[in-house]
């Protein structure tokens, strides 16, 4: 008799347990994540363009400064491993200036083909909602050296690099991107004031 009653027990709850979640649920909704719709342009030459801005130095997030970063492990950088890499972290803005996600940049020098070092800049950008793009200019060689800029969607090849991946909206795009620096003026800090624009030319890798 007293195992019944428990079974019995042990159904009762669980079912009540399902109507006061039904309930929760009906009258206190989840929140939804605020979702972040593109701005891209569409261009003649079958891209899309979109700019990602950042002001400086309000949205610089933490910047160390190249003389105090760690070097990086000698397998990973030069075979002495002096050279050193500087790790930002920045807010993004929108054409209108709100705030939609985050960005990282690691600047730093990269052994080149013969051994030389060669600067290289890797930028990813997060959009909540969308998904992560991520780009990288300096060593990656997308072709030979007299490129068209039609080959790189309009850019020149000196201030840009292809897009090496995506995920969630950006996944299955293929393109280049463009990093612009508008310096304004330096103050008695050292503090950089200006804007920096990712101005984004992408397309499906379908076509």
């Amino acid at each position: 008799m007293v195992g019944v009653l428990l079974i019995r027990l042990f159904l009762a709850s669980f079912v009540l347990g399902l109507i006061l979640t039904g309930l929760a649920a009906r009258f206190y909704p989840c929140p939804e994540s605020p979702r972040v719709y593109s701005q891209a342009a569409a261009l003649t030459n079958g891209s899309r363009e979109e700019t990602f801005f950042i002001r400086l130095p309000d949205d610089r997030i933490g910047s160390p400064r190249a003389a105090s970063t760690a070097p990086f492990p000698q397998q990973a950088f030069s075979p002495v491993g002096k050279e050193r890499i500087l790790a930002e972290l920045f807010r993004v803005r929108d054409a209108e200036g709100t705030i939609i996600g985050l960005a990282t940049r690691m600047n730093g020098l990269v052994p080149g083909p013969l051994g030389e070092p060669q600067p290289v800049t890797d930028w990813m950008v997060l959009i909540p909602g969308r998904g992560a793009l991520m780009m990288s200019r300096g060593a990656i060689e997308t072709g030979g050296e007299r490129e068209f800029y039609v080959d790189r969607l309009g850019f020149s090849f000196e201030n840009s690099g292809p897009v090496i991946a995506g995920t969630d909206g950006f996944a299955g795009l293929t393109g280049f991107y463009s990093e612009e620096v508008e310096i304004d003026n330096v103050d008695a800090s050292g503090q950089a004031h200006g804007v920096v624009r990712l101005v984004t030319r992408v397309r499906s890798a379908k076509l």
